[in-house]
C-alpha cells in the first residue's frame, strides 16, 4: 500500500499538516463567489479541465474518478482574496424611495462600493488524496462551493430589496477513485454542505404604508397629518430604519465520476451531482427599532384607523402589519441548488504544453427565494426568478516554460440565469466571461507552489423590472437601474507531497 509505504514521520506529518489546514481554513473562511474556483491552477485555467486534469488534490471536488492518477499522498493548501466591485445607476428621476434626508437618486446618478476592508474576502481551501492501493485512492476536501457577496452605498435606491449581501456554501467533501481497468476509473464522493446567508437592507415605512394602504392615496401624508392635528402622535410615519437577515442550513449530497484514459496523453471524465435540497434552514430577522418605529407599530397594533372598521375602510390589518415589523422574528427558507453536469478532456500534446476543455450544465429551474415566519407561516417576501439552465464553456492550457516552471491560462464564457425583468441588485447574475493567468513553480518533487489571477466580468443588467414580489409592501419601492459586478481573484498555493 503505497500510504503504509510511507515512514512514519511522514505519516504522522501528513495527518497534522492536514488537520492543522484544515481548522484554520474553517476558522478562516469569510465566503465566496458564485463560480467554481477551488484551487489556483485551477483559477488560472478558468476552470478547463476539471474533471480530467488531475494536476492536483482539488480534482476531488470536480470528479473523484480522477483520484486514481494519485501516487503519493498529496496535501493542497489554497489561499485567495477576491475582490469585488459593483455599482447601480440610475435610469430615471425621482428613483428609488425618498431617504431619511428627502433625496432620490437621478437620471445617471452612479452609486459604488469599491473600497473599505469588506470588499475583499479571503477563501481558504483544503484538498487531500491518498493512495491506499495501487487502484484504491481517497480524498477529502473542505472548501466554498458556492457564494456570492454585494456592497451597495446605504442610500442607493434599490436599498429596500438589500444594500449587501452575503451568500455562501462550504462543503466537506469524503471520497474515494477506483481503477476497475488500466484506462478506466470510477469514483464518489458524499458530502456535508453549509448554507449562510446575511442580507442587510432598509426598511422604508412610507413606501410600505403607502402601498398597504388605497392606490392613489399619500396614506403615509394622511397618518402624519393624523399626528401632527394632535388626534393620534403615534401615528407619524418614522423613518427609514435597518433590517438584517441572516439564515443558516445543511445538506447532505453526493457525486458520481468517471475518468477514461484512452492513451498516455489523452483523458475524458465526466461526473455528476444532483440536486442539493437544504434542510432546517432558519434564522433571524431583526429590524432596529427605535423610539418612533416602536410607537408606530403600537400605532398599527391598537388603533381604530388601522383595525375593525377604519382598518377595513384602508383595507389594512394593523395588528397583522405591526406583528410583521416584530424587532426580532424567527423566519425558515426552502432553499434547492442546482445539479451539475460535467465533461472534460485532458491532453498532453507536447512535451511542453497541455491543452484543456470542460463544459458544465446546471439546472437552476427549481431555485428559488422565499422567507416565511416561523411562529405563523405568514410571508416575509416571495422574490420570483424564473431562474435558467447554466451552461459554461472553459478552455485553457499548461505551459512548461521550463523544467520546474509552468505557465498556466484559461477563457470560459457562461450564460447568466436571469433576465432582465427579473433581475434585483443582490443579485445582479447576467451573462459572464473569466479570464485567468498564472504559474505553477516545482523546486522539488515533493513541493509545488502557485499564484494565480482570475478576472470575472459580469455584464451589466438592468434592475428594478420585477413588479411580482409579494407582499407588495415590502416590495422595496419603485426604482429602475443598471446594476454591474466584477470580481477579481488573487489566489496562491502550497502542494505538498508525502
Amino acid at each position: 500500500m503505497a500510504f503504509l509505504q510511507q515512514g512514519p514521520l511522514q505519516r504522522a506529518f501528513a495527518v497534522v499538516f492536514s488537520l492543522t489546514a484544515f481548522t484554520s481554513s474553517q476558522h478562516a473562511f469569510a465566503g465566496g463567489t458564485a463560480n467554481d474556483n477551488q484551487s489556483t491552477m485551477g483559477l488560472a485555467t478558468a476552470g478547463a479541465g476539471q474533471a480530467a486534469d488531475a494536476a492536483d488534490a482539488s480534482v476531488i471536488f470536480f470528479n473523484p474518478a480522477a483520484l486514481t492518477r494519485f501516487k503519493r499522498i498529496e496535501v493542497l493548501n489554497v489561499a485567495s482574496v477576491a475582490t469585488f466591485d459593483n455599482d447601480y445607476t440610475s435610469r430615471q428621476d425621482n428613483d428609488g424611495p425618498e431617504t431619511n434626508s428627502g433625496t432620490t437618486g437621478s437620471n445617471g446618478q452612479f452609486f459604488s462600493r469599491k473600497d473599505g476592508y469588506d470588499s475583499a474576502l479571503f477563501i481558504p481551501g483544503l484538498f487531500v488524496a491518498i493512495p491506499v492501493t495501487h487502484k484504491l485512492v481517497v480524498g477529502f476536501s473542505a472548501s466554498g462551493s458556492h457564494g456570492l457577496l454585494t456592497r451597495y452605498q446605504e442610500d442607493y435606491p434599490g436599498r429596500g430589496q438589500g444594500r449587501e449581501s452575503d451568500l455562501k456554501v462550504t462543503r466537506l467533501n469524503l471520497g474515494f477513485g477506483y481503477k476497475i481497468t488500466p484506462t478506466l476509473s470510477v469514483g464518489a464522493n458524499g458530502s456535508y454542505e453549509r448554507y449562510f446567508q446575511s442580507i442587510k437592507l432598509r426598511v422604508n415605512f412610507r413606501d410600505a404604508v403607502n402601498k398597504l394602504g388605497p392606490e392613489g392615496t399619500d396614506t403615509a401624508a394622511a397618518l402624519d397629518g393624523l399626528a401632527a392635528s394632535g388626534v393620534d402622535s403615534r401615528a407619524e410615519v418614522p423613518d427609514e430604519t435597518d433590517a438584517k437577515l441572516r439564515i443558516f442550513g445543511w445538506a447532505f449530497n453526493a457525486q458520481a465520476g468517471l475518468l477514461w484514459e484512452p492513451s498516455e496523453v489523452t483523458r475524458i471524465g465526466l461526473s455528476y451531482r444532483p440536486k442539493t435540497r437544504f434542510n432546517g434552514n432558519s434564522g433571524k430577522l431583526t429590524i432596529n427599532e427605535n423610539e418612533n418605529t416602536a410607537a408606530f407599530r403600537d400605532f398599527l397594533a391598537t388603533s381604530p384607523f388601522t383595525n375593525g372598521t377604519g382598518g377595513n375602510l384602508l383595507g389594512v390589518d394593523g395588528a397583522t402589519s405591526a406583528g410583521d415589523l416584530s424587532p426580532e422574528q424567527r423566519v425558515r427558507q426552502s432553499v434547492i441548488f442546482p445539479d451539475e453536469l460535467r465533461a472534460s478532456i485532458f491532453h498532453h500534446y507536447s512535451p511542453r504544453l497541455d491543452l484543456m476543455a470542460t463544459y458544465t450544465y446546471q439546472d437552476y429551474t427549481e431555485t428559488f427565494l422565499r422567507y416565511e415566519r416561523e411562529n405563523n407561516g405568514r410571508l416575509v417576501e416571495n422574490v420570483p426568478q424564473n431562474f435558467r439552465v447554466a451552461h459554461s464553456y472553459r478552455i485553457g492550457m499548461n505551459y512548461k516554460l521550463y523544467q520546474r516552471l509552468t505557465l498556466h491560462a484559461g477563457y470560459a464564457q457562461e450564460n447568466g440565469v436571469v433576465g432582465d425583468d427579473l433581475r434585483i441588485p443582490i443579485l445582479p447574475d447576467n451573462d459572464r466571461r473569466f479570464y485567468g493567468l498564472g504559474a505553477s513553480f516545482t523546486p522539488s518533487r515533493d513541493t509545488t507552489l502557485a499564484v494565480g489571477y482570475q478576472l470575472l466580468d459580469v455584464d451589466a443588467g438592468e434592475v428594478g423590472n420585477n413588479d411580482q414580489i409579494t407582499p407588495r409592501e415590502v416590495s422595496g419601492g419603485e426604482y429602475k437601474g443598471i446594476a454591474d459586478l466584477d470580481v477579481q481573484f488573487f489566489s496562491f498555493s502550497l502542494t505538498q507531497r508525502f
